[in-house]
């Protein structure tokens, strides 16, 4: 009898944390459905796990605003070939997201045109816009 409550509450605890797990990964708080295309002064990089963020100054519609950039973790930017340095504090950028569902200034990363010129795009939608820009 103990086995089995105990077995039965290992199973419980487990469902309980995988949904936490799950909970995480869920893009429900962006509207995939809208790109917003932004141009503006990067003020903050925070290179960390579990995602890394870039805080951006922009104008719209004559008025300023401060935006943050959510991305994947450092480990998957890094092996698709976006390096800490890349995008640095005081660069002109211009970035493409998947505004926050609630109307909150910032969303998910989709691509960043960098100072240099250069595009780098997120895996899934953001390779069309890097293809279309590398002609």
């Amino acid at each position: 009898m103990r086995y089995h409550f105990a077995r039965f509450l290992l199973i419980g605890l487990c469902g309980c944390f995988s949904s936490l797990a799950l909970a995480h990964h869920s893009f429900s708080m962006f509207d995939q459905t809208k790109q917003v295309t932004l141009a503006g002064k990067v003020s903050e990089v925070q290179w960390t796990n579990p995602h890394v963020w870039i805080f951006f100054d922009t104008t719209r519609e004559g008025k300023a605003e401060h935006w943050g950039v959510e991305f994947t973790s450092k480990v998957h930017l890094t092996r698709r070939g976006f390096a800490e340095g890349m995008v640095k504090v005081g660069d002109q950028v211009e970035f493409t997201l998947n505004p926050y569902a609630s109307g909150k200034t910032g969303g998910r990363f989709v691509a960043v045109k960098m100072a240099n010129g250069e595009y780098y795009c997120d895996v899934g939608a953001g390779q069309a816009l890097c293809a279309n820009n590398k002609k």
